[in-house]
C-alpha cells in the first residue's frame, strides 16, 4: 500500500513525506518538478527502506489532477492514505494582489484537495481502512486582514474535511484535517514569522514537529489536528473569547508584518 502526499518537495509536505517513510510507509510524492523535489526523493530512497515514487506536476493547472490519477492507475499503485497538502499562502492587501495570483491560490488550496479526493475515492474505499488528511491552517479559524483569500480557502478545507468525515465513516475511511499555526517552512514564512509578536511568535513550530504530530494523530483517527501546545490552547480559548477581543489580538499580532507575497 502507498501514501500519496501532494506538495511534497519542501516545507510541511517534505516533512510529512520524511515522517511517513521513517515509519516504513511506502510513499507516492507529487510536487513541482524542481531541485528541491529531486532532493527529497533522493534522500528518502537513500535513507529509508521503502518504495518511493515521484511525479513532477503543477497542481495549479486543472489537467494535472487527471495526470496524477492516470499515473496511479497505469503503475498499479494501491493507495490507502491520501494527504492533500499542496497550497500557497500570501500576505498583502486584497486590492493590491493580482487576480492571476488568486486564481492560482484557489486552484492549489481548494480545487486540488477537492478533485483529487473525488478521483481517488473508489481507490480508498477498495483499500479500507483508509485515511485522508487535508492541510488547513489555524488561519482558517480567524479573520486576518491581509490574508483574506488564504484564510477563506483554509476555512473551506476545514469544513470540507469535517463534513466528508461524516460521509465516509460508513466506508471505514477516516478523514482528518491538519490545522498548523505559524511554521518555519520556507524563506518567506520564516521572514513573516520573524516579524510576529506575542503568542503568535511563541507558537511557531518547525515542519518536522508539525509532521510528527500530524501523522501520529491521523493514524489514531483524530478529526482535528492542531500541532503545538500553545496553538491548542489558543484555539480553545478563542472559542470562549468575544469576537471583538479576537480581532484586537489578531490586529496586534499582524500589525508589524510587512506585505509579503509568495
Amino acid at each position: 500500500m502507498f501514501t500519496l502526499i501532494t506538495g511534497a518537495g519542501s516545507g510541511i509536505g517534505r516533512a510529512l513525506a520524511m515522517e511517513c517513510a521513517a515509519r516504513k510507509m511506502n510513499v507516492l510524492l507529487v510536487s513541482l518538478p524542481d531541485k528541491a523535489f529531486e532532493n527529497t526523493l533522493k534522500e528518502i530512497r537513500e535513507k529509508y527502506s521503502v518504495e518511493c515514487h515521484g511525479l513532477g506536476a503543477d497542481l495549479s493547472k486543472p489537467e494535472s489532477f487527471c495526470a496524477v490519477y492516470k499515473w496511479i492507475k497505469e503503475n498499479n499503485f494501491h493507495l490507502n492514505i491520501l494527504i492533500n497538502n499542496v497550497g500557497v499562502g500570501s500576505k498583502g492587501d486584497f486590492e493590491h494582489t493580482e487576480t492571476m495570483f488568486y486564481e492560482k491560490q484557489l486552484q492549489l488550496n481548494i480545487h486540488a484537495a477537492t478533485i483529487l479526493t473525488r478521483l481517488l475515492m473508489d481507490e480508498l474505499k477498495r483499500n479500507a481502512p483508509s485515511h485522508i488528511m487535508n492541510t488547513s491552517s489555524m488561519g482558517g479559524f480567524y479573520m486576518i486582514p491581509g490574508k483574506t483569500v488564504y484564510t477563506a480557502s483554509k476555512a473551506y478545507i476545514y469544513l470540507f474535511s469535517r463534513s466528508l468525515r461524516l460521509e465516509l465513516k460508513q466506508h471505514n475511511i477516516n478523514v482528518s484535517v491538519l490545522c498548523p499555526g505559524g511554521t518555519d517552512s520556507n524563506v518567506n514564512t520564516i521572514a513573516i514569522n520573524s516579524e510576529l509578536k506575542g503568542v503568535a511568535k511563541r507558537s511557531i513550530l518547525l515542519p518536522e514537529e508539525v509532521a510528527k504530530e500530524a501523522i501520529d494523530k491521523m493514524l489514531k483517527g483524530k478529526a482535528r489536528i492542531i500541532p503545538g501546545f500553545i496553538n491548542k490552547i489558543s484555539y480553545h480559548l478563542s472559542r470562549l473569547t468575544p469576537e471583538f477581543i479576537q480581532n484586537a489580538i489578531i490586529m496586534n499580532a499582524f500589525k508589524h508584518v510587512k506585505k509579503h507575497k509568495y
